[in-house]
């Protein structure tokens, strides 16, 4: 049987979060609340074939490595994803099945659940609709992009989401 991803409990995950450091208004920052549940993060220079990569989560030292490479943008959405496997799959974290995984998207990664499961919690932690709520009919995506720290696409991804525009 194949794993659904379960989306709901990503949004929940992400929206209590967020109650539990107090953010109302954007930005979100996921470095500030990676920081502050004593997790560290580095941003890394990966050499080579690795350069392919935006980030990972070192389980065993509770650390998370960002790509220093990426736009800062990318870069935010990486931490946010990462934290999303520490709040969604920490067992597999912790497991021997945990893999680093290249950016570029490969049909299998792009379909994993837990993938699929990090990056919905990424998008609710950064732009919750309670707060897209506020900006989106007064905005522009430029704008908004710029108010809640994402790329112009991860706002396209939330408004299409959220209100099916």
């Amino acid at each position: 049987m194949t794993e659904i991803p379960d989306f709901k409990k990503a949004q929940a995950k992400a929206l209590e979060v967020l109650d539990q450091f107090g953010y109302t208004t954007p930005p979100v920052d996921p470095v500030k609340i990676a920081r502050d549940l004593g997790i560290r993060v580095f941003f890394a220079d990966f050499k080579d074939e690795d350069d392919k990569i935006s980030g990972f989560f070192f389980a065993e030292k509770n650390e998370i490595y960002v790509n220093k490479h990426e736009y800062p943008q990318r870069q935010t959405f990486t931490v946010a994803h990462e934290l999303g496997h520490k709040f969604l799959h920490e067992d597999w974290l912790k497991s021997s099945n945990y893999q680093v995984l290249l950016r570029e998207p490969i049909p299998s990664v792009a379909n994993d659940p837990k993938e699929k499961e990090a990056n919905a919690f990424a998008a609710h932690l950064l732009v919750p609709r309670f707060m897209l709520d506020k900006y989106y009919k007064i905005a522009s995506l430029d704008e908004l992009a710029k108010l809640f720290a994402v790329s112009v696409p991860v706002i396209k991804a939330r408004l299409e989401y959220e209100y099916k525009r």
